[in-house]
């Protein structure tokens, strides 16, 4: 560990200086998050948010169907929208989303914590010495090699017992034991690094090393530095440090947009949901209606066939008119049980008997006209369509990747700075006696340059980066054209359901007014059975089409809102509320 002196200032300096530098780091990354938020039109006109929330106007749906038995629950479109958002399982998949975006940020964040580096080591070893005065001897005792006699042959007879006798000395020389030298050596070091937003880094470092030597005897060393890095290309710019926090910024900001579309989509089907289920519920007494009407004019039709009024083949035509409506009937009903299960299965009602239960609708559609300005519905999908936040999130993320990937393009050039203190000595307190004093300080200043000579890699980042930031424009662009001509279709759509409200309710007035005359006069015997019936038909098909306009219009409203992306606004749905009412993930997960 780090040997903290009495009166070493220069250290309790180094230490302040790491802790402002942190904070100011800690500043710095906050600091981050303007500007890493995508701007969107600021232009609200014509949003009618709902005076009251969701959840004061309306409790949610409680099912409880007896066992073996039918339940018939009464049920209002606020009161389905508010059940299916707590319950709905889309929306209790999506919960998840936010919780899950909110990690990359502090995973971001991480890059400039300090960081703690430490390592204690032991060692211990022999190991052989050289001797010079072996070396020696066996020089004396080749030289020592007399040569007595003179001529050729006793020369080689001399060279002959040189060559023996080096032989015997390297033999006798690798049958010697060397002489050994026993260490011992025990490293103990700690660092603490701290990277900043700026392009530097510092590092406050220290260590003890004791080793004995049987050859050098001992040796205890202690030493402290402080290490400053500063990057003065690649790296550099403060912006280019914080692309990576930003970018996970706007993913969390993604995930909160992705949640959002989700709950938008759901609200969109309930209600719709809802509707269609209306319509079903109408068409059903419509064409129960018919039925009884059918069976009246039947039962008419016999009894004028009875007193010789009429001829059998009118009884006949009435009785095949009653059994096409039977028919019709029996289709209503089934699209009426289809529409409920709809409906069950987007309010996510978990109860055993939940497909037995019949759900009755009580709000009928409100067919008030609404001023729909193309114009001003664009502008409202521009600003408050999660699709469009999510796209311009993404491409604001491709134009970060682009100014770091220019950023690699730069030599990576950096000056460092150390400044550091060393004790050493026989004694162990030798180590840390001489640590604060500034007879024994260390300086070192100098840069360090490292680059790829073909750079081509760097390149081609950066080219890949241009390029997905030119798609992800392009498709921002293609995203804002759909949304507008989705919108104006909707705006479009809901001024001829207007228009078709009032024609339908024209014509119904006039086939009732028309089966009233048929009727007084096929009692006088003017119309025939068979006109009667005709006109029986045009007014009930007059019926279904006069409420399938106002559920329709209803209907197109809902589309018209979810196009701008104001439906959840307009029906007072906070996502908070949302997030919190069903079984939302936890703020924070444990680790195993």
């Amino acid at each position: 560990m780090i040997p903290l002196v009495s009166g070493n200032r220069s250290m309790s300096f180094a230490a302040l200086l790491l802790c402002a530098m942190f904070a100011a780091s800690c500043t710095t990354v906050e600091a981050a998050r303007a500007g890493s938020d995508v701007a969107w039109a600021n232009d609200s006109s014509r949003l009618e948010e709902s005076p009251f929330p969701l959840e004061d106007r309306v409790r949610p749906i409680s099912v409880s169907v007896p066992e073996g038995g039918d339940a018939s629950l009464p049920i209002t479109c606020d009161g389905a929208l508010l059940t299916a958002l707590m319950h709905n399982r889309a929306i209790e998949v999506a919960r998840w989303g936010p919780a899950i975006g909110e990690t990359f940020v502090p995973e971001a964040r991480a890059a400039f914590d300090p960081a703690l580096l430490s390592s204690v080591a032991w060692e211990k070893g022999d190991s052989q010495r050289s001797s010079a005065s072996s070396v020696s001897s066996g020089s004396a005792n080749v030289s020592s090699v007399s040569t007595t006699s003179g001529g050729v042959a006793p020369a080689l007879e001399d060279a002959i017992d040189v060559l023996t006798a080096l032989r015997r000395l390297a033999a006798l020389e690798a049958r010697r034991e060397r002489p050994v030298a026993r260490a011992e050596e025990t490293v103990g070091s700690i660092a603490i690094r701290q990277r900043f937003p700026t392009g530097s880094s510092v590092t406050v470092s220290g260590g003890v090393t004791a080793s004995t030597n049987s050859a050098t005897g001992d040796d205890n060393l202690g030493h402290w530095t402080v290490e400053v890095q500063q990057a003065l290309l690649r790296g550099a710019p403060l912006a280019v440090n914080l692309v990576t926090l930003r970018q996970a910024r706007n993913r969390a900001a993604q995930s909160e947009h992705a949640f959002c579309a989700a709950v938008l989509a759901v609200t969109q089907r309930v209600e719709k949901a809802y509707w269609d289920l209306a319509l079903a519920k109408e068409t059903l007494a419509i064409r129960r209606f018919g039925v009884a009407l059918a069976e009246e004019q039947l039962a008419r039709q016999r009894d004028l066939f009875s007193v010789g009024r009429a001829i059998e083949g009118d009884v006949m035509a009435a009785r095949a008119e009653e059994a096409s409506r039977r028919a019709d009937l029996v289709d209503a009903e089934a699209n009426w049980r289809q529409r409920t299960i709809a409906l069950i299965h987007l309010l996510g009602v978990e109860d055993a008997g939940r497909w037995r239960m019949t759900l009755d609708p009580q709000d009928m559609p409100d067919v008030s006209p609404v001023e729909v300005d193309p114009d001003i519905s664009e502008r409202l999908a521009l600003r408050y369509r999660p699709e469009l936040a999510q796209a311009e999130l993404e491409a604001a993320n491709l134009a970060l990747d682009v100014q770091r990937a220019a950023n690699d393009l730069l030599p990576q050039l950096d000056l460092v700075a150390s400044y550091g203190r060393t004790s050493r000595g026989d004694e162990t307190s030798d180590a840390t006696r001489f640590l604060d004093s500034s007879r024994f300080e260390q300086y070192r200043v100098g840069v360090q340059l490292q680059t790829p000579i073909l750079n081509r890699a760097e390149r081609a980042r950066y080219r890949r980066a241009d390029l997905l930031r030119e798609q992800g424009d392009r498709l921002v662009s293609s995203i804002e054209l759909a949304l507008a001509a989705e919108v104006r279709q909707a705006a479009i759509h809901v001024d001829r359901l207007q228009e078709r409200i009032r024609a339908t309710q024209e014509a119904l007035k006039n086939r009732v007014e028309q089966l009233r005359v048929a009727l007084d006069r096929n009692s006088v015997g003017k119309t025939t059975n068979l006109d009667v019936l005709l006109v029986q038909r045009d007014l009930i098909q007059a019926r279904v089409e006069e409420v399938s306009a106002r559920v329709s219009y209803v209907e197109a409203l809902t589309d018209l809102y979810a196009a701008e992306g104001t439906l959840l606004a307009r029906r007072g749905i906070s996502l908070d509320y949302v997030q919190k009412a069903g079984s939302a993930p936890p703020p924070e997960a444990t680790p195993e």
